[in-house]
């Protein structure tokens, strides 16, 4: 397996291309030196930096995380940079995607789940989409894509240090978190500044701030 030293710090990677029917799919292993660190720095300050998340009903498990997540903190490469070790991976899977990062914007956010809690079935604006597992406690994710007219699914076991790069329109969900530990991960989306204000247009309702306000240009953080 390849291997990175950035920050003092070793970057173990593997990196490959896949597909989804016609899909593309990049699936792969980030695994830094600090990655239990990473771990325990998002535990231990998940109340301080995502207050809401101590008032999530312990039996709501059907909807995604975006309450534990605060839906408001949409930076939280800020919030902990060591997780900007993902943007030298993100600029190569542009570059397998045959994109360039010119004109998209970045937004990331934290998924905490407790036992029990799975992602339902969704998918995300903008153009692309990925996830990066901090620590998988035995879930899978599972993908859909069409062919001969039928729904056809296709499962990847996650791991702690699983990263993954899509077009953010593919249908995924996960199951249940079957630990007592947390399972953690970083969310993030690429998207161009019309598919962002077509974002804010349709979610209004359900935010109080516009996402112009947390987004970043991509070219600044690659």
């Amino acid at each position: 397996m390849p291997t990175d030293l950035v920050d003092n710090r070793t970057i173990e990677y593997h990196l490959e291309k896949k597909n989804i029917g016609d899909e593309l799919l990049i699936e792969g292993s980030i695994v830094p030196s600090d990655l239990r660190e990473i771990y325990h720095d998002i535990v231990h300050r998940r109340f301080e930096v995502y207050p809401n998340s101590e008032n999530v009903p312990e039996t709501d498990y059907d909807y995604p995380s975006y309450d534990w997540a605060s839906y408001h903190e949409y930076k939280c490469i800020d919030v902990y940079p060591n997780l900007k070790l993902i943007f030298p991976y993100i600029k190569q899977c542009l570059e397998i995607a045959g994109d360039d990062y010119e004109d998209y914007y970045f937004k990331s956010w934290i998924n905490v789940w407790p036992k029990g809690q799975k992602i339902v079935p969704h998918n995300h604006y903008g153009t692309w989409h990925g996830y990066y597992v901090i620590n998988d406690t035995g879930t899978t994710t599972y993908y859909t894509y069409k062919e001969d007219g039928k729904d056809m699914v296709v499962p990847l076991k996650n791991f702690s240090g699983h990263f993954t790069f899509m077009p953010a329109h593919i249908l995924h969900w996960a199951d249940p978190n079957p630990q007592d530990a947390l399972r953690i991960s970083t969310g993030y989306n690429i998207s161009t500044l019309e598919e962002i204000e077509k974002e804010d247009k349709d979610n209004r309702n359900e935010r109080g701030g516009s996402l112009k306000n947390i987004i970043t240009p991509l070219k600044e953080l690659l």
